[in-house]
């Protein structure tokens, strides 16, 4: 599996994965990091619009849609299966890093985000975890940051990638 990749996972939806990497990204970008990330959805999604060209290009049979302005590109890719996490990871060649939310299930070290409330359990492998961003305590052998402590938690990631 990439290693210029880490997971961001919980055991279930609220827990505060998105928030965590939201303020991770301010700060990595404020830095000059180039930082992508890759989200998991269990579900099907569009995000294109009827009538758009780009629309009647994908529906029409387009195995692969970019749509590009001047400051961005949105690749669709039209699949009859499920890519790899790790064939994503490999189109994803320019970034400092990647922060992966979600993909609970692959190989890949992660950060857990645990909350009171919401999760039971830490659910990682205590060999893949990097640390735990939780508002209660755990009795694990691991860093463990406050779900407030983005300055601290960037550094850890930074240390981790070496960069």
């Amino acid at each position: 599996m990439n290693n210029r990749a880490i997971s961001i996972v919980g055991e279930c939806s609220n827990v505060g994965k998105t928030t965590l990497i939201k303020n991770l990204l301010k700060i990595f970008s404020k830095e000059g990091l180039k930082v992508g990330v890759v989200k998991h959805h269990h579900r099907e999604f569009d995000f294109d619009r009827e009538g758009k060209d780009s629309y009647i290009f994908s529906k029409s049979g387009a195995s692969c849609v970019k749509m590009v302005s001047p400051n961005r590109v949105i690749t669709v890719e039209n699949l009859n299966y499920e890519k790899s996490l790790n064939d994503v990871l490999k189109t994803m060649t320019e970034y400092d890093f990647i922060l992966v939310e979600g993909y609970k299930w692959e190989n890949l070290d992660r950060i857990e985000v645990y909350r009171t409330g919401y999760s039971t359990e830490i659910i990682s492998e205590k060999d893949k975890l990097i640390a735990i961003v939780s508002d209660i305590e755990h009795n694990l052998n691991i860093d463990q940051f406050n779900p407030n402590e983005y300055e601290k938690i960037a550094e850890k990631i930074k240390d981790y990638f070496n960069v």
